[in-house]
């Protein structure tokens, strides 16, 4: 048997040396490429989420808006809306009004409505409702439906044609940082279904007693 060239069987050190430096170029740029990868499909995933919140709050508050009869009050962050006059009786029930809420510190867009038993959902006037202490009475109270629509926004900014009880158009602009950026939002909506002729000129419900 000849072992002469036995020697040379196998990798040299500089060759073994060379083919770990290759590979280590090559997994290094893999790992890089997962991470982009990932972070743009976080980003991508972030952004879409985001959208769909805006989506979404755009939708609920220009329907509850377009259908009130009136935007009642405009209390520090919140807007109190007469979203419908649910029996027909033409007087606001506990259970008819919703408080478009924005934190005390601008922070979240969400819905608070109250669900009293049928015979507790009281009627409630317009002058009531423009104290700024009740929203706390009522939550002691009554039951409460919170829905939260944007919890991560900042800058909100609620701005009226008229003042209450006579406004018609409503409009709130927030924004939102998506992917290390700052985008401004916009939700606008008028009264379609504005209740005004109830009002009387001591800008009261023509049939809610006040005294």
């Amino acid at each position: 048997m000849n072992y002469r060239n036995s020697h040379f069987n196998g990798f040299s050190l500089v060759e073994l040396l060379v083919s770990l430096t290759v590979m280590a170029i090559i997994l290094t740029a893999a790992v890089t490429l997962s991470y982009a990868l990932s972070s743009a499909y976080h980003g991508t995933s972030d952004i879409s989420e985001k959208q769909a919140q805006v989506r979404y709050a755009n939708l609920r508050i220009s329907g509850l808006i377009r259908h009130s009869k009136l935007v009642c009050a405009r209390l520090y962050g919140d807007l109190v809306i007469w979203r419908a006059d649910d029996n027909g009786d033409n007087q606001i029930n506990i259970s008819e009004i919703v408080y478009i809420e924005t934190g005390y510190s601008n922070g979240y867009i969400r819905l608070l409505q109250f669900t009293p038993d049928t015979s507790d959902d009281l009627n409630i006037s317009l002058s009531l409702i423009q104290w700024w202490y009740l929203k706390n009475i009522l939550s002691s109270r009554y039951p409460q439906l919170r829905t939260t629509l944007l919890e991560k926004c900042d800058g909100i900014k609620i701005t009226l044609d008229v003042y209450p009880p006579y406004t018609r158009l409503v409009n709130i602009m927030f924004d939102i940082e998506e992917d290390d950026q700052v985008r401004t939002y916009q939700i606008s909506s008028s009264l379609r279904c504005w209740a005004g002729h109830l009002i009387d000129t001591s800008h009261r419900l023509v049939l809610q007693d006040d005294d």
